[in-house]
């Protein structure tokens, strides 16, 4: 094998390098995009269903107001005798 072979083998593993270090520039950008995406997407999701669950337990409050504070009593009740422990 004469130099300028193996000097041309050299040049092209250097490019043939530099190609992968892009593909893999540009998978990690668009599998970050697509992670902040997934997660805006479920952090809207997750604000959407607690704020159901407060109105939820505002209605149920409202039209149960002596149930939901025999609930309430009585979960303050159990969680005291549990810490108390």
């Amino acid at each position: 094998m004469d130099k300028t072979h193996a000097k041309k083998n050299h040049y092209d593993l250097q490019a043939d390098l530099e190609r992968i270090k892009d593909a893999f520039t540009e998978t990690a950008s668009d599998v970050k995009g697509k992670t902040n995406e997934l997660l805006s997407q479920s952090a809207d999701a997750l604000r959407e269903r607690s704020q159901q669950a407060c109105e939820n337990v505002a209605d149920y409050t409202s039209s149960q107001p002596f149930k939901a504070l025999g609930i309430a009593l009585l979960s303050g009740i159990v969680i005291g005798y549990l810490l108390h422990k």
